[in-house]
């Protein structure tokens, strides 16, 4: 008997080490080194446009033309005072819940009130620079109250006097949202992404997709980051993987010797925004190029979407990436991009009522550009491109279609705002 309870006892003791190590322990990955104190190099280059205009695979794969039908639409502020927000999504009650990069989870309610930040994220989240990027609702729910984030936290054994350039490494983490909406419980680490930021959606099967970038800035070459080629490596991939962490028995590279079970598809730079195609049920993502090259990619399983093998951009510097290569046999174009680039940030499809014209369009938000993108598709091909909320002036950082069948935009900054876009009466 003592033998058995010591054996019970034992085994509770590994299973809360081993949970704590999920929560705290975060292995190092490679990280760029520091930037030097001062104004930027001038040497590292620069994010203005320098004339170079890549030709395209096919007629409108970038610079698509204005649509024929333009549809006329009102603004309304929904919510506002929101600081740094990077994320949002519908809760079943149409409610919004919102990311805050410096770690902040809020709830907009239906008058527009914002709540205050809701407690039990960890205090290891690393905030300078990097921080919470995602934060999804269950497509369960309403039942489960399950909440899915994606953040950084420094490794093990960082030594904060000497931290590499993005020192933070992404984790996929879930957790349980109180019914009272003031805390997070049960908070669990699901995966180490590895890269210096992602972002998460859940496709209809219940898998969760994540995505994770390389380093990327003024001052970092691409050639110098080849991990999205790498099968041992999380940067630069989309990943899958089930609702407690597990591995999904159908990844394509699942057996493969030397390769990461989780990996879904390889290739990405720096993926900003995803969203699941309703017709389709595939994921579509936004992705960030260096000086020009942003993309617009249709994520299929086990495919390579190329970086920095082929790209439409250039470095910082203005010099070419593997000689200005922007096909190659096995590896996969994007739907779209722009050089250019336009610093796209989260994505949608439209599918409501409130705007016939719209429906089954891709709407883009747009940093640098301070526009909404619309994309009309004829199958998997843009037809027609549109720049919307021109008249903001200010910062996109993501988009949503609302249960009322509005579009819903997130702005960004200091004082950001949720708006929606209603037909104009």
């Amino acid at each position: 008997m003592n033998r058995l309870i010591a054996a019970a006892i034992g085994t509770l003791l590994l299973v809360v080490a081993t949970t704590g190590a999920q929560v705290q322990g975060v292995k190092a990955v490679p990280r760029p080194p520091a930037q030097p104190p001062g104004p930027p190099n001038p040497a590292n280059g620069s994010t203005a446009p320098d004339g170079y205009a890549p030709r395209p695979q096919w007629p409108n794969q970038t610079h698509a033309p204005t649509p024929q039908v333009i549809t006329e639409y009102a603004v309304e502020t929904v919510a506002e005072g929101l600081s740094g927000a990077f994320c949002f999504s519908f809760l079943p009650d149409s409610r919004i819940i919102v990311g805050e990069r410096a770690g902040r989870i809020k709830i907009v309610a239906k008058d527009g009130r914002v709540s205050p930040p809701i407690e039990g994220l960890p205090a290891s989240l690393w905030t300078r620079g990097q921080g919470l990027f995602e934060v999804r609702p269950d497509i369960a729910f309403s039942a489960n109250r399950a909440i899915y984030l994606t953040y950084t936290v420094l490794p093990e054994g960082a030594d904060p006097a000497t931290l590499p350039r993005y020192p933070g490494v992404l984790v996929v983490a879930s957790a349980i949202l109180a019914k009272d909406d003031r805390r997070l419980d049960d908070l669990k680490v699901l995966l180490n992404a590895e890269g210096t930021g992602g972002r998460l959606i859940q496709a209809k099967d219940g898998t969760l997709l994540v995505t994770s970038t390389i380093p990327a800035g003024l001052g970092i070459n691409s050639n110098d980051w080849p991990q999205p080629q790498q099968l041992d490596s999380n940067m630069g991939k989309v990943l899958r993987i089930n609702r407690d962490g597990s591995i999904p028995k159908d990844n394509p590279f699942v057996g493969r010797t030397g390769a990461n079970p989780e990996i879904y598809a390889l290739g990405f730079r720096d993926v900003q925004g995803v969203a699941i195609e309703p017709r389709t049920g595939r994921l579509w993502t936004s992705e960030h190029g260096p000086r020009g090259g942003d993309e617009i990619n249709r994520v299929e399983k086990g495919r390579n979407y190329g970086f920095p093998v082929i790209g439409y951009g250039r470095e910082y510097t203005g010099k070419p990436i593997n000689g200005d290569k922007t096909a190659e046999a096995g590896m996969e174009q994007p739907v779209y991009f722009w050089t250019p680039d336009i610093a796209p940030g989260g994505i949608a499809f439209y599918t409501g009522k409130l705007f016939p014209e719209w429906r089954d369009n891709l709407f883009v938000s747009a940093l640098a550009a301070r526009a909404l993108v619309r994309l009309v598709l004829k199958g998997d091909r843009v037809v027609g491109e549109q720049r919307l909320l021109t008249e903001l002036n200010t910062r996109i950082r993501g988009v949503a279609e609302g249960p009322d069948g509005a579009l819903y935009v997130l702005t960004d900054g200091n004082n950001g705002k949720i708006v929606r876009l209603v037909p104009r009466k």
